[in-house]
């Protein structure tokens, strides 16, 4: 993607994209790519959390080749301001362009806008209106001083923004473009406004509050049916978490998809520990401290989030396939060196690279040990051919709808010598049950 598409808050929430996105039939060089995205892909906030996407991840500047090589002295002229006004933060903006709409974009709303970014010496490092069309981001997905600033347009208007390096790319910059402290002013003209999904309001967590051990604070809000759940079974949860300030920083309704997962496999500690307090129906806030929640990762990112979380469905885990280490007479070995047993032969047509395929599935070492069931969760996954480990790919085009088969996948068509830590060690052999379910979407 193009364009200029920083990520906000990049301290509390990188891990995000990182703690969720686990699904151990993706390469792991896929992984690391997504996880260094600047503006994650929305899909991986919650459905491989996500992505909870989406998913703060740092903030960064993505520029074409064609705008890397351009010269300097054709750049367009920074804009002269109108009547300049200085917000609280420090933001200034100017009006250029009056709006001909009345509606203000909201921090979940999603934009779309042309755009100009110049240092203060007038270089151009950035230009939607260069590549001919505009971009779209939720707003509270960008620096907080576009965030800021877009709240103040409404649809049609074009802006001048002047933003300090505090409200952008902060005291290192974003070389080589970007240099440290580096006030930005850009032109922005706001083309759309998609309003977004409701969110809940910040809960407030009171002295009555519950404490932990681990520090962690918590209120029962409607504490659900009352039934324990079994730590097997898999936990269909809506969230909302926000900063110590207020400031939303994300929700499973921006992306609409709820977090699914084992109850003694949740993503972060703070759910590990509450997990057998929870029932489904249950209604729950928490103050969490980033050493059990969102892990801080520079000096100014805040110590603690606030959440909350919603069990809407509880789903009893399946019986997990019986392990193989696929070996006898009747295992088949392709030229890249798969392994595969065919345990029932299906009778549909067999997925092409680039089909999308819904398998159900079973992952374990060669010593039986499981490090990933679609069965625990309950349901089956869905993705497409191409965006997986070498040997699924192979091995998926060798089955046919509704047939299933067990392979053995040497760690060259896996996840090489650097593995998948924590659960997957350097040149592992996998063994994978796959059931394909269904072919095409």
């Amino acid at each position: 993607m193009h364009g200029f598409l920083p990520k906000k808050n990049a301290g509390p929430s990188a891990p995000i994209g990182e703690v969720f996105h686990h699904d151990p039939f993706v390469p792991a060089a896929a992984k690391r790519r997504t996880a260094a995205i600047p503006f994650p892909l929305e899909s991986h906030v919650l459905q491989k959390l996500l992505s909870l996407s989406a998913i703060l991840l740092p903030m960064s500047l993505i520029l074409p080749s064609a705008l890397l090589a351009q010269d300097a002295s054709a750049d367009p002229p920074i804009p002269a301001d109108t009547e300049i006004i200085t917000t609280p933060s420090g933001l200034k903006y100017s009006v250029l362009t009056p709006g001909t709409g009345d509606l203000k974009p909201k921090a979940t709303d999603t934009v779309r806008v042309h755009y100009q970014g110049w240092l203060e010496d007038g270089t151009l490092f950035d230009s939607s209106r260069q590549r001919g069309e505009p971009i779209s981001f939720r707003l509270n997905q960008v620096v907080k001083g576009w965030t800021e600033g877009l709240s103040y347009m409404t649809t049609g208007a074009s802006h001048k923004l002047t933003i300090p390096y505090n409200l952008g790319y902060g005291e290192n910059g974003r070389p080589p473009k970007i240099p440290p402290k580096a006030t930005l002013i850009f032109e922005v003209e706001l083309v759309e406004v998609t309003p977004g999904p409701e969110v809940p309001d910040m809960p407030v967590v009171g002295e009555d509050a519950e404490t932990t051990e681990s520090g962690l604070r918590y209120v029962i809000l409607d504490d659900g049916d009352g039934e324990p759940i079994a730590p097997e079974a898999t936990v269909a949860m809506e969230f909302a978490f926000w900063s110590p300030e207020g400031e939303l920083m994300d929700a499973s309704s921006l992306s609409n998809r709820q977090l699914k997962r084992p109850l003694n496999q949740l993503p972060l500690p703070f759910m590990v520990e509450f997990g057998p307090k929870m029932h489904k129906g249950g209604h729950y806030a928490f103050v969490v401290p980033s050493a059990i929640g969102i892990p801080a990762r520079s000096d100014d990112s805040p110590d603690h989030t606030v959440w909350t979380i919603e069990i809407k469905d509880v789903i009893a885990p399946m019986v997990l396939p019986a392990f193989d280490t696929v070996e006898g007479d009747d295992v088949q070995k392709t030229q890249t060196g798969l392994e595969y047993r065919v345990l029932k032969e299906g009778s549909g047509s067999s997925p092409e690279m680039g089909e999308q395929v819904t398998v159900h599935y079973a992952g374990w070492l060669t010593n039986g040990e499981s490090f990933d069931s679609s069965y625990s969760r309950g349901e089956p996954s869905s993705f497409a051919l191409g965006r997986v480990i070498a040997g699924w790919n192979e091995g998926l085009q060798l089955m046919k709808e509704g047939g299933s088969t067990i392979f053995r996948i040497p760690a060259d068509l896996a996840y090489g010598e650097r593995g998948s830590p924590p659960n997957i060690g350097p040149g592992e052999t996998l063994i994978f049950h796959v059931e394909l379910i269904k072919v095409g979407s």
